[in-house]
């Protein structure tokens, strides 16, 4: 055992304890750890990504250049749900054969589908397209056109409409049988041409069973004010103008064929009957007939009553 002196050390002297020296780090690796994990992501993007991107490039040079993918005549086209628009109609709309730039053909991949689409669908009686590539070179378009559900006399001319309103040219290739709509004009906007034909669409619907027991047949649709649709229908010799209004038409129609016999009874011929007023009809008669009565005292079917 040793005995130290504490007493005779002096305030400068050296203690005789060793001291703890000041820490110094010590660096575990040269590279940092976010450094290393850079590292290893390029090193895996030049082992695996940059070969993939390699291929990708070379297979979309090998497309985009290889005679396979080259579409050189109209004959690859096919087109298909068309029945009144003309294969040379959709392949004047697309233009691909048209100009100097294309007509020695063009790759199937830059065919710009969305814009071959919009030109098919320009055409008036179509409705929608599909424009699709078909490997290893042909163009398929697949066309649904637009379905006419009347004539429409437009300015003394008689055209064709759809049930969206819009005006078609008659194709010359089949035989329409359609009352013709009157009311509709170029200068209308097309929800308004929508409304009328659709009221028109409305009234064919909810009568379609009654009416061709009857034997009246459907000659005029009258359609000027969209409020008052009016129907001229024709049956032998006679011919008699209703006004259903733009509601209820199947009732109403019920109601006029419950109130003929009577009605005729007034009057030997009859111009209009107007059905708008529930229980009660309005006639007109034809002209240099006697008026029916303002009101009938006997009881008619269906509680309906007779006025002018």
């Amino acid at each position: 055992m040793v005995d130290l002196d504490l007493n005779g050390l002096s305030a400068e002297g050296e203690s005789p304890f060793l001291r703890r020296g000041k820490a110094i780090g010590v660096r575990r690796g040269r590279v940092p750890r976010r450094g290393r994990r850079l590292l290893a992501w390029a090193w895996f993007g030049l082992v695996a990504i940059a070969p993939a991107g390699w291929a990708g490039y070379a297979i979309a040079r090998f497309a985009l250049g290889s005679p396979r993918f080259q579409l050189s005549s109209p004959t690859e086209v096919t087109i298909t749900g068309n029945r009144f628009v003309s294969r040379s109609e959709i392949l004047n709309a697309i233009a691909l054969f048209n100009d100097s730039e294309t007509s020695r053909g063009f790759n199937l991949f830059r065919a710009p589908l969305g814009a071959l689409q919009k030109r098919v669908e320009s055409i008036p009686w179509v409705k929608s397209a599909t424009v699709m590539r078909a490997f290893p070179r042909r163009l398929v378009i697949d066309v649904t056109e637009r379905v006419p559900v009347a004539f429409a006399d437009i300015g003394g001319e008689i055209k064709l409409v759809d049930a969206d309103g819009t005006i078609l040219d008659n194709p010359g290739q089949t035989a329409f049988d359609f009352p013709v709509l009157e009311g509709l004009r170029i200068d209308q906007t097309p929800s308004d041409r929508a409304e009328r034909v659709g009221l028109y669409c409305k009234f064919m619907r909810e009568t379609a069973r009654q009416m061709p027991a009857t034997g009246w047949m459907i000659s005029e649709v009258r359609l000027n004010d969209p409020e008052d649709l009016q129907v001229l229908l024709v049956r032998g010799s006679e011919t008699l103008l209703l006004r259903f209004g733009r509601r209820d038409f199947s009732s109403r129609f019920q109601n006029f064929l419950a109130l003929l016999p009577q009605l005729q009874k007034h009057s030997a011929k009859i111009a209009s009957v107007d059905l708008r007023y529930g229980h009660q009809v309005v006639v007109e008669p034809a002209a240099g007939e006697s008026a029916a009565p303002t009101k009938s005292d006997a009881p008619l079917q269906s509680g309906t009553g007779i006025r002018d």
